[in-house]
């Protein structure tokens, strides 16, 4: 199931069955209760297709002995839904997620040091009121918004200075209306980067700030690259659990490819954190794979996995990670995420004075001439 399809699910825990997009491993024993079969689908499932057992030091054989036994045919919903959320929990794997339609959902996060200090919408409010402040200290023009609003947030924020660009992007799809067609929407998404662009004329450099991106599609990741390169370049390769642990399709090559007249080559700053997730990370990824970019921040968010989503019988719903992408470098940064040129941190304290330390650091290493 694509990024952005699940992505909308998770966000609404809506009833939206995707049982025949993805098979579940279901028991064939047929004295299993409701409870016993949910839970033997679960495990199963995840032995069949999760792709990073390894990596994340878990031995999901030892996980089945210390669990199973907690699951009988009495074993209530709200028990089951504690055992399963146990079950998953060291992993710390934002792409597995377990849903009951429309009431509960758990998510097997892995710790936020950008959430420790802004955890809620006030918090990340203040967070962006410092980024604006900043701008606009900075020489920067009022910040504009272009594109359709999901969540409050516009598709692209951005602004320039006399010699600066700067835009900011959140997800990366462009509409509830547009995801499910991942081609049309990264058309669409880079028709409406190619305008903001066209007010960059002159800039000598763009800061992209991608921090807090929620992610979507890769081809939108993909589209917006685009704008930054006029030749063609691997942008990352990818393979899919087909059998054992270790057990691959070939490698899946994506390429960066040349989409504007007039593309933007030089130097490029990429903001993350994070909070910069799934497709978010990919975009960070093949950004960096563009000989003028830098990448100042934190580490994304290490999730960058198509989501595998099955339905188990009791119609719970359930996501999990069954690619390995790697990086134009040949590296697999899962669990890790793409990794900054630069490490700054934002924090509270710091936002309440009105100040973007991050994106303070991305302009001083600017004016300083320094692309990477």
């Amino acid at each position: 199931m694509r990024k952005a399809s699940f992505l909308l699910l998770l966000l609404s825990w809506a009833t939206l069955t995707f049982a025949q997009q993805n098979p579940a491993s279901t028991p064939t024993d047929t004295t299993l209760s409701i409870p016993e079969k949910c839970f033997e689908t679960f495990w199963q499932t995840f032995e069949d297709h999760y792709a990073f057992f390894r990596l994340r030091n878990i031995d999901w054989q030892a996980s089945y002995k210390q669990y199973r036994p907690r699951v009988t045919a009495t074993t209530s919903d709200d028990s089951l839904f504690s055992v399963l959320s146990q079950l998953v929990a060291p992993f710390e794997d934002d792409h597995i997620n377990i849903i009951i339609p429309g009431k509960r959902q758990y998510k097997a996060r892995k710790p936020s040091t950008f959430l420790a200090d802004f955890p809620d919408k006030e918090a990340k409010a203040l967070f962006w009121k410092a980024t604006d402040a900043t701008l606009e200290r900075n020489g920067f023009q009022p910040v504009k918004t272009i594109g359709p609003v999901f969540r409050n947030t516009p598709l692209f924020s951005y602004t320039r200075s006399k010699n600066y660009g700067y835009i900011r992007t959140g997800r990366c799809f462009v509409s509830e209306d547009t995801s499910d067609d991942a081609p049309q929407d990264a058309a669409l998404a880079g028709a409406i980067l190619d305008s903001v662009l066209r007010q960059m004329v002159g800039v000598q450099a763009l800061l992209v700030d991608a921090r807090m991106n929620i992610g979507g599609n890769d081809e939108f990741s993909y589209a917006f690259a685009g704008r930054f390169t006029s030749k063609k370049v691997l942008g990352h390769s990818k393979q899919t659990r087909k059998g054992g642990y270790e057990d691959f399709t070939p490698l899946e090559k994506w390429y960066i490819q040349p989409e504007s007249k007039k593309p933007f080559t030089r130097p490029v700053v990429v903001l993350t954190n994070d909070q910069t997730a799934s497709a978010g990370d990919v975009l960070a990824m093949i950004l960096k794979a563009l000989p003028q970019t830098t990448l100042v921040g934190e580490n994304t968010r290490g999730i960058y996995s198509d989501m595998y989503g099955f339905e188990l019988p009791n119609q719970w719903q359930i996501s999990l990670s069954n690619q390995r992408y790697y990086a134009a470098d040949g590296v697999c940064y899962e669990a890790k995420g793409t990794p900054v040129d630069l490490v700054v941190k934002n924090t509270r304290k710091e936002a309440q004075q009105r100040q973007d330390t991050v994106l303070s650091a991305a302009l001083t290493r600017l004016k300083q001439g320094r692309s990477k």
